[in-house]
């Protein structure tokens, strides 16, 4: 039956008598074999899988691309692809679109997408009307031309190897619907399940935005898709849901990765045909309008992640292509139209390395036979990398070609270069692909083909030439000209090589000091032997030589070397040969030796022989005139041979000898003689005597070995043998005379002295003759002398001339004028002069004989009497003899009629000259001397004329007008105003002056400033060759009142509290200046009125200017702000004053329990009791400083009775009443309080017997019997001794010598009792005891013991005399109270005494703290102590680490020195006492908000991310000695949230962290002292803290310890105990027997 019903049409029936019928005949059965729809859905699995694993999912991504660049390939404008990953779950997610702005698909197209392996080609066959046939398009570079949609298989195998279900969205041009098509897995098995037909299905036609058929709760996402269609002119969306998880997390996690093979694949698309050249850009048609975007987004808060491909910059053919220093381009062709353009890429060895680009992901997916080692460069990775159509085919590589392959023998290019190339094939679509466009069919096999043609490119020319050749010299030049294998160091500059043949080669070369080649170094002066060269030799290197313009340090492929020959004795010759021909393997040791053995054959030394005898000896004086006598000379070698010519190979090198004969005379030495001597067979080298040794002086004989082709003394820069003598020659005897040098020039009247110099034959000085006479004469003067002197030299003595100079007389010299005689001024008459202008007078100064002399430091000086302050002029005659004086213009103060003054000549060096005085009339001048300031209303005959240097008083914010001027010349005479001087006039108080109205003598306002008590400064002024002034000082007076000012020396006080300071009322006018107006009378009009004030306590009074208001009191009212109001007359002025709780004076219960409150005796209440402070009023108090005890009202208690305790506050001494608390004690029935023993008492034991049975009994606090008892706790002692009741005998306890403890202080001794019946507690004995470890201080608790001892002593003396003694009961009973009170006394004292010790050694502590030396704020605060003044901003804070304190003080440098106001009047006043100078910040103008917010890296209590290095608030850091309040508002607005952290690199990371979490991040500081500005600044000196010292004090001070502010409270307790104590001991001992004894205590505790 099941069948039948299976029977459709198209089935074929077969109908049988049985099952196993056979057949008669041969039948036919029509069967459907479709594919399983597995065939679709898991189309992807093995072609991804089977090739690379999970690293193919980008290529997945590549087969959807490749559909949206063909669908944008006519696009005109930017062809947008976009790549949404939406991992969102809450929108529905994961799912992945892939949308591009193409030209979209209609519903026929759409239907054709969906059928599998329906390519491009065999469509043609299913064309309709709106289907155009596949057209192959036209040849472009590289192939990209976007035709890369091409199997109708890449697309579904990606759809369903990324996920389960794919929705296709298409919009075509120019229709008005929107197509969407769903394909999944889940709808195949739905149809399978139903028997349905799976290959089907519909297309849905909708409007653009219609999101109506989406499932809001599943699919949120793709709304938004939906949406975004409005406004689009074509479309196509893949909308990719059911995404695999793996997928999903190698998406997020390999994000870089992916995206990075991507940019890629389609390199070229996105690039262009030129890549992604970052080194130029290049502007050309071949720009790509392509734009790929890739986004991640995620849950919130997840930053999405969005990266176009354009900003790749590290994929493969962007490192292939920035990295390359030249190209060589080639095609091949083929059969048909196949066309490959191939690129190589030249990656040179540039400083000390390869630069070939490494594959950051090679070493996990490449074998190991191809990973690439930075050494190796390329190693065996194949060369090409192959593209089809412009995408990268990512699984075929080609290895090589023939004729770019490494050869197998070194040539002319190092094998080492093959490895530094990399290539690129572009194939066109004549050559396969596979489906999943994964690998190349045919490609390298077709390259290989014979028939292939390679071509060479160049310049986009193609050259049919040997492309082997070609490649080879292109290698080769890439090679030389970028490899950088050897380092040149040690640049000496630049040089041109003569040596070199081509012109265009020999410059520019570079030379350089050392190399290093091959891991090893040569340097200049370093010994090397050649290698390869005719002939080798050993050498020294001069140099290093690299062609081109370099300067530093540099890299290069080869060179040349600069070569010495050693030993340069024999070898005296540089050569150049190339660094490569260094032998390497040659031992220092070897190249030594060698050139050790080859000096040994140059000559050595020079012998000289005197055949004739008669030898010169060293430094011997002959006669001028002396012959030189014949000498033998002979050259040797080291080993001492005679030799005649260098042992040098090749060329014979001739010997000479050269004699040189130097005279040194006194202008530098002149050579005498000079001689050569030649060496034959015949004779020796010798030389013939010399007679011209004439000339007197030292001489030099030198004799030097010369080479005799080139005559040269050195041979490779050594010198060769020589000799040198050296001997004087002196003068022969007197045959005549010259006259000598005068000293110094002759002068008329003024003795000098002549020498005579007499010489011998050959014209030099010798010793005169005797007897000489000397005879002189002159044709105008007379000359006499008075002697000669006759030594080495003959002198004639004081020779004189007299008479006057007509013309120049010569006896070896000049006649000069004589010294000063005589001075005549001109003009001799009265000379009349102007003030201001010179008067000029004409000096002569004349010798004896009335010639005008002149000699050194001659001046005339000329004085005018007559007048206060004249002129002073002086001339210098040194040179002339003469001069002009005064003539400079007279400047004389006040002139204003004619002044007679005298003129007093005189040569101040020479007294013995008489003065000349010359009459000299002065003049009144005309020029202006006098301005004139005055001030006339318009149309007013009213004239205030001002005076110079005037104080005037006027109205604060007025204006001073209707200012006039006068000028007058010095003859106080009136001088009419012309533009020309009044042009001249000029005022500080304006730059804009009216021309027309200073013509008419009229000067500009003048605005008076609105500051009163000011002095200001004006000034006017008449600038011509001199400048008249005229000034001014307007002070500024009070406006009219205009309002009242108020100001608080405080702005905080206690309800019921008088507040502290003053309040000071003034009267101010409008611009804020202080009035006069207040008078004493103000006392009664001024009222000052708040909610809560208490009047009846405020205080006013006046004061001189301004009211004083005092005690300021509020009660009543809940704490808070509150308007204090000042009103006088129609004034009003209010002040906020902050009142708080007042001090604490009584405390509540807040919650009251019922009473009375049951307790079990030794346990506590089940619920807590919490009381509140409270002042008069009832308002909470936040005092800290109480200290709140529950003490009993009736300290006797009983159990079962009901018992009060009170709450009892206590500050110092007074005490805060509190509620009263009644509690009901229960006896607790399993404590046990006392044994009850029962026994036998009559019993008598004798040694040996039983003891009697003992009833033994624990009774209860409520007198039962403890029940839970275990008898195994209960235990029974006995002792042997004598009887001592019922207790054990006393034990002796004694503390060790050198115990450990504190001196002074009180231990506990605790006695517990040990049982085994834990659940039964008993209370542990203590004994308090105080340690002392001082010998001193136990002899004083000694004698202070035996004292209480013997006043104890004294008392039960006195209480035996009181028993006997009745009738003296009264007096007896007194005394024995005294005694008593005596006994109290002592053990106090003794009590007092310790503890005053321990608190002495305690309070010696701190002092030493204090004393120790460390960090303190330096700046001088002279501010600090002045009213409303906290103090500089370096002295509130304090800062307890070093690296801390330095940085904040560094970072706050400019505010350290600020001083810190309570009020803008105080900062006002500082500002006004420092003119200004001074920089302050009043606390009433600073913004303060209080900030508790986290740290940045902390949101909603968490952290964002794990920060490093400590970070913290710099405001955290600071620790404020007081006013904390304010401190904190100063330092919040200074700092900010400024961070300190511990280093640069930590501060880095908190950035990188705060600011990828989208939050701002402030200043930060490190320890270390780097700061990071706001703006992510740092680095340079602005932003590096300098060194704790330079800073000069300018820094934040230490704290004192930690262990000084315990030590201290200790102190505080400790003597607040001992003198309540010592107080209350003088109340109860309120005796006056014993006032002196506690006087003295007193001051004996105070010193000790």
């Amino acid at each position: 039956r099941g069948e039948i019903d299976e029977l459709v049409d198209g089935k074929t029936l077969h109908l049988f008598e049985s099952a196993d019928q056979k057949l008669t005949a041969a039948t036919e059965e029509r069967i459907e074999f479709l594919p399983h729809y597995h065939t679709l859905v898991q189309c992807g699995m093995y072609e991804y899988y089977a090739s690379e694993g999970q690293k193919a999912l980008p290529y997945a991504f590549a087969e959807l691309i490749d559909n949206a660049l063909s669908a944008t390939a006519k696009n005109t404008g930017i062809r947008r692809i976009e790549i949404r990953l939406l991992f969102d779950e809450s929108q529905g997610g994961p799912a992945v679109v892939v949308m591009d702005n193409g030209c979209g698909m209609t519903s026929k197209q759409l239907n054709n997408w969906a059928v599998y392996r329906l390519s491009k080609f065999i469509r043609e066959n299913d064309m309709k009307r709106e289907e155009t046939g596949y057209v192959r398009p036209d040849p472009v570079p590289r192939s990209l031309n976007s035709d890369i949609s091409y199997f109708g298989v890449g697309g579904k195998q990606a759809v369903f190897y990324i996920g389960q279900s794919v929705r296709m969205i298409s919009k075509p041009a120019g229709s008005p619907d929107v197509h969407e098509f769903i394909m999944s897995k889940e709808d195949f098995e739905r149809k399978e399940m139903n028997k349905e037909e799976i290959y089907s299905g519909f297309i849905r036609n909708r409007k653009p935005g219609d999101y109506s058929h989406v499932n809001g709760s599943e699919e949120q996402f793709l709304r938004n898709i939906v949406t975004e269609e409005e406004g689009k002119e074509s479309f196509t969306a893949v909308v990719i849901t059911g995404v695999q998880q793996e997928h999903v997390t190698f998406l997020k996690h390999n994000y870089s990765l992916w995206t990075r093979e991507l940019a890629h694949s389609y390199h070229y698309y996105i690039h262009g045909v030129d890549g992604n050249d970052q080194k130029k850009k290049k502007i050309n048609d071949h720009v790509s309008n392509i734009d790929i975007q890739i986004s991640l987004l995620e849950r919130s808060p997840r930053v999405p992640r969005v990266m176009n491909l354009r900003e790749v910059d590290n994929d493969m053919q962007t490192l292939y292509i920035n990295s390359s220093f030249s190209t060589f381009e080639f095609k091949a062709t083929g059969a048909g139209d196949s066309l490959v353009e191939g690129l190589i890429r030249y990656h040179p060895f540039l400083y000390d390395q390869e630069t070939f680009p490494v594959d950051p992901y090679a070493l996990e997916d490449e074998d190991e036979d191809c990973v690439i080692l930075n050494s190796e460069a390329r190693g065996k990775r194949p060369i090409f990398e192959c593209f089809w159509n412009g995408r990268l085919i990512p699984y075929t590589t080609v290895s090589e070609f023939e004729w770019c392959a490494r050869p197998k023998k070194v040539g002319a290019v190092p094998l080492e270069c093959y490895n530094r190339i990399s290539g690129v094939l572009f194939a066109n679509d004549r050559f396969q692909v596979s489906t999943n466009k994964l690998t190349f069919m045919d490609l390298e096999l077709q390259l290989r083909d014979n028939n292939t043609i390679f071509t060479r490119v160049h310049n986009g020319q193609e050259l049919r030439v040997n492309i082997q050749r070609e490649f080879t010299n292109w290698l080769k030049d890439c090679h030389e000209r970028f490899d950088k294998q050897v380092m040149f160091q040690g640049f000496l500059g630049l040089t041109t090589r003569t040596d070199v043949a081509t012109k265009r080669l020999q410059s520019p070369w570079a030379q350089f000091h050392t190399i290093k080649w091959d891991g090893k170094t040569y340097k200049k002066g370093q010994c090397v032997k050649s290698v390869k060269t005719n002939p080798v030799f050993v050498g020294s290197i001069v140099k290093f030589l690299l062609y081109g313009e370099h300067e530093g340090d540099v890299y290069g492929t080869g060179g040349y070397v600069q070569i010495a020959l050693e030993p340069k004795e024999l070898y005296d010759e540089l050569r150049i040969i190339p660094i490569s021909k260094i032998d390497r393997l040659a031992a220092a040791a070897t190249i030594k030796k060698k050139i050790g053995d080859e000096l040994a054959k140059l000559p050595d030394q020079l012998r000289v022989t005197w055949p004739e005898g008669n030898a010169w000896t060293e430094s011997e004086a002959r006669p001028a005139g002396t012959p030189m006598g014949k000498r033998t000379l002979e050259i040797l070698n080291k080993k001492g041979d005679s030799m005649s010519r260098l042992p040098v190979t090749g060329t014979t090198k001739k010997l000479l000898i050269e004699l040189k004969v130097i005279w040194h005379s006194p202008k530098g030495d002149v050579q005498t003689n000079s001689h050569i001597g030649v060496h034959s067979s015949k004779w020796e080298y010798w030389f013939k005597p010399m007679e011209n040794l004439s000339k007197l002086g030292n001489y030099t004989l030198r004799l030097q070995t010369l080479l005799s082709d080139n005559s040269a003394s050195e041979w490779a820069g050594k010198t060769l043998p020589n000799h040198t003598l050296k001997f004087s020659i002196k003068e022969g005897e007197a045959v005549s005379f010259v006259l000598g040098i005068i000293s110094s020039p002759v002068h008329v009247g003024v003795p000098f002295s002549i020498p005579l110099d007499f010489r011998d034959e050959f014209d030099y000085p010798t010793q005169p003759p005797c007897d000489i006479k000397p005879q002189l004469e002159c044709s105008s003067l007379q000359l006499h002398y008075e002697g000669i002197a006759i030594g080495t030299t003959c002198v004639i003595k004081n020779v004189r001339a007299m008479g006057k100079i007509s013309h120049q007389n010569k006896v070896g010299d000049v006649y000069l004028p004589g010294p000063p005689h005589t001075l005549v001024v001109l003009p001799e008459d009265v000379l009349s002069v102007e003030n201001r202008t010179p008067a000029n007078f004409r000096v002569q100064v004349h010798d004896e004989y009335q010639n005008i002399t002149t000699q050194p430091k001659l001046t005339v000086r000329c004085q005018l009497l007559g007048a206060p302050d004249l002129p002073v002029d002086v001339v210098d005659c040194s040179n002339t003899g003469s001069g002009a004086l005064l003539t400079k213009p007279l400047l004389l103060k006040t002139v204003n009629t004619e002044q007679i003054l005298t003129a007093k000549f005189n040569i101040p060096n020479h007294r013995t000259v008489a003065c000349v005085e010359r009459q000299l009339r002065v003049l009144p001048s005309s020029r202006i001397s006098r301005l004139e300031i005055y001030r006339q209303e318009e149309g007013s005959d009213d004239v205030m004329v001002l005076q110079n240097a005037e104080r005037i008083d006027w109205t604060a914010g007025d204006t001073l007008g209707s200012l006039r001027f006068r000028l007058y010349d010095e003859g106080n005479r009136l001088v009419s105003l012309r533009p020309k001087l009044t042009s001249m006039i000029k005022v500080n108080w304006t730059a804009d002056i009216n021309a027309e109205e200073l013509s008419q003598g009229k000067l500009p306002p003048l605005s008076v400033p609105s500051k009163a008590q000011r002095e200001h400064f004006y000034h006017v002024s008449f600038h011509d060759q001199h400048t008249v002034n005229f000034s001014f000082i307007i002070v500024p007076r009070p406006d009219e009142p205009e309002r009242l000012r108020v100001n608080l020396s405080e702005s905080t006080v206690k309800m019921g509290e008088i507040l502290s300071g003053n309040i000071y009322v003034e009267v101010v006018d409008q611009y804020g200046n202080k009035t006069d107006c207040l008078n004493a009378d103000i006392v009664k009009t001024l009222s000052v009125s708040a909610d809560g004030l208490d009047k009846s306590a405020l205080a006013v009074e006046w004061q001189v200017l301004y009211t004083q208001a005092s005690r300021v009191r509020f009660v009543g009212g809940a704490p808070g702000p509150r308007e204090l109001c000042f009103k006088y007359q129609d004034m009003k002025e209010f002040v906020r004053i902050e009142v708080t709780a007042g001090p604490p004076v009584q405390i509540k219960l807040l919650e009251k329990p019922e009473m009375p409150l049951q307790v079990v005796n030794g346990q506590g209440l089940d619920a807590p009791l919490v009381v509140q402070l409270c002042d008069e009023w009832g308002n909470p108090s936040p005092d800290q400083r109480i200290e709140i005890m529950m003490k009993a009202v009736m300290p006797q208690l009983k159990v079962h009775l009901g018992e009060e305790r009170s709450f009892l506050g206590s500050f110092g001494r007074k005490g805060i009443p509190g509620p009263v608390v009644k509690l009901n004690l229960i006896p607790d029935p399993n404590k046990p309080v006392e044994l009850s023993v029962k026994y036998d008492t009559a019993a008598t034991l004798h040694a040996g017997d039983i003891f009697p049975v003992f009833t033994v009994i624990v009774i209860s606090e409520e007198g039962t019997p403890v029940r839970n008892i275990c008898p195994a706790n209960l235990s029974m002692l006995l002792w042997k001794g004598t009887v001592s009741g019922s207790y054990p005998p006393s034990t002796d306890l004694a503390l060790l010598e050198n115990s450990p403890g504190v001196d002074g202080a009180e231990y506990i001794l605790q006695f517990s009792p040990e049982i085994h019946q834990k659940s039964v507690p008993i209370t542990p004995y203590i004994l308090p005891f105080r340690f002392c470890n001082d010998a001193e201080r136990q002899k004083v608790v000694v004698s202070l013991s035996k004292k209480k001892d013997r006043l104890s002593q004294t008392v039960l003396m006195y209480r035996e005399f009181f028993d006997t003694n009745k009738q003296l009961t009264s007096e007896l009973e007194c005394r024995h109270c005294v005694f008593w009170f005596s006994s109290l006394f002592i053990d106090s004292f003794i009590h007092l005494f310790l503890l005053r010790s321990c608190v002495t050694h305690i309070s010696a502590c701190p002092c030493r703290s204090e004393n120790q030396p460390r960090r303190k704020c330096s700046i001088s605060d002279p501010f600090k102590g002045s009213p409303q003044v906290l103090g500089k901003v370096g002295h509130l804070a304090l800062v307890e680490d070093d690296d801390a304190a330095k940085v904040i003080s560094w970072h706050l440098l400019g505010d350290m020195d600020c001083v810190v106001t309570e009020t803008t009047s105080a900062a006002k006043r500082i500002y006004d006492d420092t003119q200004g100078r001074q920089q302050v910040i009043p606390l009433e103008t600073v913004f303060w908000r209080p900030n508790d917010r986290p740290l940045p890296h902390i949101r909603n209590g968490s952290p964002l991310f794990r920060p490093v290095g400590n970070p913290v608030f710099v405001k955290d850091m600071l620790i404020f000695p007081e006013h904390v309040e304010s401190c904190n508002k100063v330092f919040t607005s200074l700092l900010g949230d400024t961070i300190l952290i511990d280093d640069l690199d930590s501060a880095n990371h908190y950035r990188r962290g705060v600011v990828q979490n989208k939050m701002q991040c402030p200043t930060l500081l490190t320890r270390q002292g780097e700061r990071i500005r706001s703006n992510g600044k740092f680095g340079g000196l602005q932003n590096k803290a300098p060194s704790i010292e330079k800073l000069r004090g300018q820094v934040f001070g230490a704290p004192l310890p930690k262990e000084h502010n315990r030590i201290h409270h200790q102190i505080g307790n400790k003597h607040t105990a001992s003198l309540g104590a010592l107080e209350e001991l003088y109340s109860v001992s309120d005796l006056r027997y014993f006032v002196y004894d506690l006087s003295s205590f007193k001051s004996y505790s105070s010193a000790n």
